[in-house]
């Protein structure tokens, strides 16, 4: 059974991670103005083109090494299909759909474990001398890791990693809520590289599925429209995203303030998590990994208060003990940490 975030309208829900901003100021008049439009009513440009000048244009890449999709997760799921690695490594713990994907597709599953020590992760580049040597291989490296938060600079990986054999799929997915990630892409990016984006986490629109991949490599870009669905992201997505992304300055000007808001509030959660008795661990993006040193069951304990984290026990390396909380409005991350207060003095 597939475990995720997000747990529908009951209760506070804390397992997923969006952008506890909400969206931004004016998202729903311009929903309005692109249904007035006839979008509804009609098919979106095959290509996309007008959708990749607006990526290219905010992300500061090349318009023809994007490729708009419904979401990171279906440009994980293109990459996976297009490229048919025979083995793929990935750093654990990571995203379950990597595994799902892989089983379903008979590609042979690599786990490449972070190394931990005290209570700090860690990436040791020499554990991934086998992938790397490997040409039929992909590795992927969410950063910032999820569930962990870890931020690698992506110079260093590029560095590290560039004369690989082996592709590397960098997920990117949460860079814009990330104070130390780049929003642009820029250039330099190696050939053997692909990167996937979220628009969905920092727009905090899931129902409105928004993504793109990036290579420069224009064997891989065929590989993979030869196996896109046809108009893969829909009209109303196209539209909204255009408008929303032709606005830079605003747009810019919120990730900026999100960014802000998520550091300030994450600081504040991780004192008062340790407050508690706690293990939180230190995070770049806007969740927190939290460890029971009791060995409690958090994610069961706090049901029973209306409260909806992430239980890491389907993450490798982890287990029930550990849980992902993402960062809310301060009075909902205080219904937190009442509730996590009430159920450890009840245990």
């Amino acid at each position: 059974m597939r475990i995720h975030g997000g747990r529908g309208e009951e209760g506070v829900d804390f397992s997923v991670n969006l952008n506890p901003l909400g969206p931004p100021e004016g998202s729903y008049e311009v929903v309005e103005r692109c249904i007035k439009s006839g979008v509804l009513e009609r098919y979106p440009d095959y290509n996309y083109e007008k959708l990749k000048r607006a990526i290219s244009s905010f992300y500061g890449c090349r318009e023809e090494d994007i490729v708009p999709t419904s979401g990171a997760g279906e440009a994980i799921n293109l990459a996976i299909f297009a490229l048919k690695p025979k083995w793929i490594y990935v750093l654990e713990p990571s995203y379950g759909e990597y595994e799902v994907l892989s089983k379903a597709l008979g590609i042979s599953y690599k786990p490449v474990f972070y190394r931990k020590s005290g209570d700090v992760f860690s990436l040791n580049f020499s554990d991934l001398e086998e992938a790397c040597g490997r040409e039929d291989s992909l590795i992927v490296i969410t950063n910032p890791s999820n569930p962990l938060g870890i931020y690698i600079e992506r110079g260093e990986i590029i560095e590290k990693l560039s004369r690989c054999r082996a592709r590397v799929l960098m997920d990117e997915a949460y860079s814009e809520l990330c104070s130390r990630c780049a929003i642009e892409l820029g250039s330099g990016i190696p050939e053997n590289f692909l990167l996937v984006r979220s628009m969905t986490k920092w727009l905090s629109l899931p129902g409105i599925r928004l993504g793109f991949l990036f290579s420069s490599s224009r064997e891989v870009l065929e590989k993979i429209d030869a196996v896109r669905q046809p108009w893969n992201v829909g009209s109303l997505a196209d539209c909204f995203a255009r408008e929303l992304l032709s606005r830079k300055d605003e747009a810019r000007e919120f990730i900026m303030r999100s960014r802000r808001y998520i550091e300030g509030e994450r600081k504040r959660m991780l004192n008062e998590l340790k407050s508690l008795g706690l293990k939180p661990y230190d995070s770049s993006a806007n969740f927190i990994l939290v460890e029971s040193p009791r060995g409690l069951d958090l994610s069961f304990l706090l049901k029973g208060e209306g409260i909806h984290v992430r239980s890491c026990a389907s993450f490798k390396g982890l287990g029930s003990s550990f849980i992902r909380i993402g960062i809310r409005k301060p009075h909902e991350d205080d219904e937190l940490i009442n509730a996590l207060k009430r159920v450890i003095e009840n245990e």
